[in-house]
């Protein structure tokens, strides 16, 4: 039974390609939305979770493709035509993660700029020049975007954390599968070690039967002449 077959790996390496494409159809729409409005947190979360998804099926993809190498199933030219394809999934992947860390980081610096303004505020209220309230809305607004980038990160980590379970179980099962192909093979090794000693044996029992008849016609011929000259020499 083959581990993998080739519609198999075509159709994960398929569904690793449309959740590129989807991360950056995402990533496009949300540069459209404002900043931490519903739209835009909703379209965050969904990223998260499909850039830890893809990136765990290309690590179960790329172990699979090892466990294959190791136990030489697969023929070269197959071989090297999916360490291909696992090498282009891997720069999609890179491409992404840049692309979100760059969005990232323009979120942060964005989030971080904010409160000398805030004290640059709270100055000039003091001074008769702003708001207090106002001022102290944009505190609760940016205690708040700190939270929701907390929770964005703790989805994340925890999707994170089911995508390496399921791929230690995932490598779990095709170790058992590895072990239990190795075992048929000695199965059907011992086997034909066992055949083989049987039919050197049945081999020279038929050798000894040719031999035996093959003398049976030369005793016969010495009884004769034998019993001839008995005759004779009574004569």
């Amino acid at each position: 039974m083959a581990l993998l077959d080739v519609d198999s790996w075509s159709r994960e390496c398929e569904a690793c390609s449309a959740l590129n494409q989807n991360i950056l159809q995402k990533l496009e729409l949300r540069e459209k939305r404002q900043k931490k409005s519903l739209e835009y947190n909703r379209l965050t979360t969904a990223i998260q979770t499909e850039l830890k998804q893809f990136e765990g099926e290309v690590k179960e993809l790329n172990q699979k493709l090892k466990l294959l190498e190791d136990a030489r199933s697969i023929e070269p030219d197959e071989l090297y035509q999916r360490k291909q394809q696992v090498e282009a999934l891997q720069n999609q992947l890179a491409q992404v993660h840049r692309k979100v860390t760059q969005d990232t980081r323009g979120e942060r610096a964005e989030l971080f700029a904010q409160p000398p303004n805030n004290l640059n505020n709270r100055s000039a209220s003091s001074n008769g020049n702003a708001n207090p309230t106002e001022n102290d809305s944009d505190v609760n607004a940016l205690k708040q975007r700190q939270i929701d980038i907390l929770e964005n990160q703790n989805r994340g980590l925890e999707v994170l954390s089911q995508t390496i379970s399921r791929q230690r179980n995932i490598a779990s099962q095709l170790g058992n599968e590895v072990e239990n192909q190795n075992d048929i093979l000695d199965n059907l090794a011992n086997t034909m070690d066992r055949v083989d000693a049987r039919v050197h044996v049945e081999t020279g029992n038929i050798g000894d039967i040719n031999r035996r008849d093959s003398t049976w016609g030369y005793w016969l011929v010495i009884i004769i002449l034998f019993v001839a000259i008995v005759i004779v020499a009574v004569i």
